[in-house]
């Protein structure tokens, strides 16, 4: 299993969440999470050539993680630095056409 690939699964990995009682909300997150993402490479696009980079499941799965760890007080930060850098890499690769 490839600890990458944003899933349910991996993410309560990831956050060491072992019990069912917050898979509603991680699976809303992790929704809100991958929109997120591809709106903020191009929000009109239709097609999934932004799921296809590699940096997708990671900015998706570490966006998701981070706003569960802050569900209850305020963010310090509203996206974490390397989701933003994430972000760039793939809106660079997005308008290079690649």
């Amino acid at each position: 299993m490839s600890l990458v690939t944003a899933t349910l699964a991996n993410i309560k990995l990831s956050l060491r969440v072992d019990q069912d009682y917050d898979d509603e909300i991680i699976m809303a997150l992790l929704e809100t999470a991958k929109q997120y993402v591809k709106d903020a490479i191009d929000s009109t696009s239709t097609n999934s050539v932004i799921e296809g980079y590699k940096q997708y499941d990671w900015a998706v799965s570490l966006l998701t993680q981070h706003w569960y760890e802050g569900r209850f007080e305020a963010p310090k930060e509203h996206i974490p630095t390397t989701v933003q850098a994430l972000l760039q890499q793939m809106r660079g690769k997005y308008y290079a056409g690649e």
